[in-house]
């Protein structure tokens, strides 16, 4: 009877960890700069991420390279812990750092570029997370186009 029951609840546990898939990020919703130094530029970034699991995943850190015009312009962290509810949408807060030597080599004028809608924002890198009661490393790997609202961002 014990080992019925074991084998029932590895055969579930299993199941739940196989249909996986990655999370995606849709959109930029806002990007605001909040410190500016000779070092860095630092960044909170809204962001849309698509969860199309049947669990919810909660992202506890990031190791994500910004790479804007093929230049990895900084890094993309988590400040706190994002619950991103099973097949959803979720705005997530995040903060961008961005070296301030890196921003000029590419010209102010390509980062307001990249927020802009006729250009793409890379994102690569992994992010550890929870994924029902199991605890993964997420590969982030993404490309996309920033949607600006109102005409623009505060970039």
């Amino acid at each position: 009877m014990k080992r019925t029951i074991l084998l029932c609840l590895a055969a579930l546990l299993m199941q739940s960890c196989m249909n996986f898939e990655e999370p995606e990020f849709v959109s930029v919703n806002s990007a605001e700069i909040k410190e500016l130094t000779l070092s860095q530029i630092t960044t909170a970034m809204n962001v849309t991420v698509h969860n199309p699991n049947r669990h919810s995943i909660t992202i506890e850190s990031a190791d994500v390279d910004v790479i804007i015009k093929d230049s990895k312009a900084g890094k993309l962290m988590v400040g706190k812990p994002i619950q991103i509810p099973a097949r959803a949408d979720a705005d997530c807060n995040f903060v961008v750092r961005i070296s301030t030597r890196e921003a000029i080599r590419a010209g102010i004028r390509s980062i307001n570029d990249a927020m802009d809608k006729s250009n793409a924002v890379k994102l690569r890198g992994t992010v550890d997370g929870r994924y029902g009661m199991f605890r993964r490393k997420l590969k982030i790997d993404t490309e996309f186009k920033p949607k600006a609202k109102g005409g623009g961002t505060n970039l």
